[in-house]
């Protein structure tokens, strides 16, 4: 990992566990190159990283600021796919029960989304994901073994997204979401706690790596009292 990068990753931690707060002021960059021991020119490429993920915003003439939508613990920026566990370190402690664990053939639809022959299993992972051993999220992951090998029930206990990265050494690239409202179903009453008459927020997703392979096609549903989903637009200045 380069410098700017591991850079960038310590100040979104710094935005993430609340050191920097939604609106406030960043250290300019030549304090940071100081803090850091580094060029401002290092500086500006683990700020563009920020900028790009929409965690900071910039004004003329006065700074670089912490988005000012970016505003509760459990939000969600809606260009973040880091993983729940990575998510959320250092703000709350994650623990997963992993509801099914299989090997499968796709379905027509998982096909489309993943973009692989009908030929290739998939993992099938069900799991229910706690922050601080509150219930927090239902997904449902589908993975082609093609691209993810390897996988256990016990490796999906922890950090799937850990697991990818640092023992695949496959790099995450991009994820196209689709975010909607739903009625509870009876798997969120009985294990998100939802009542019958609560709405959940379903996030859709298909997850790729940096070399275009997809890895997986997730169903995500979450309580609608724990956190939302944050979009960040940049209006480009004429």
């Amino acid at each position: 990992m380069s410098l700017y990068q591991i850079i960038a990753k310590k100040l979104k931690s710094n935005i993430t566990n609340g050191k920097y707060k939604p609106g406030e002021a960043l250290p300019r960059q030549a304090e940071l190159a100081a803090e850091f021991n580094t060029s401002r020119v290092t500086i500006q490429k683990a700020l563009d990283i920020l900028f790009n993920d929409n965690l900071i915003i910039r004004k003329q003439g006065s700074g670089t600021f912490v988005s000012p939508t970016y505003s509760s613990a459990l939000d969600i920026l809606s260009s973040q796919y880091s993983g729940t566990t990575r998510l959320f370190s250092g703000k709350a402690s994650v623990s997963t029960k992993v509801l099914n664990f299989e090997i499968r053939m796709p379905t027509d639809e998982e096909l489309d989304h993943l973009g692989i022959a009908a030929s290739v299993p998939v993992y099938d992972v069900y799991r229910l994901r706690f922050l601080d051993n509150i219930p927090y999220e239902l997904t449902k992951s589908v993975m082609p073994l093609s691209v993810v090998t390897n996988l256990t029930k016990e490796v999906a206990e922890g950090s799937i997204f850990s697991f990818i990265e640092d023992q695949l050494k496959l790099e995450i690239g991009s994820a196209v979401r689709r975010i909607s409202a739903d009625k509870a179903t009876k798997d969120d009453m009985e294990y998100l706690e939802c009542q019958s008459d609560d709405p959940v927020l379903q996030v859709t997703q298909t997850l790729s790596l940096k070399d275009g392979r997809n890895f997986e096609y997730s169903h995500t549903r979450h309580r609608y009292d724990k956190g939302s989903v944050v979009v960040f637009n940049k209006i480009p200045t004429t």
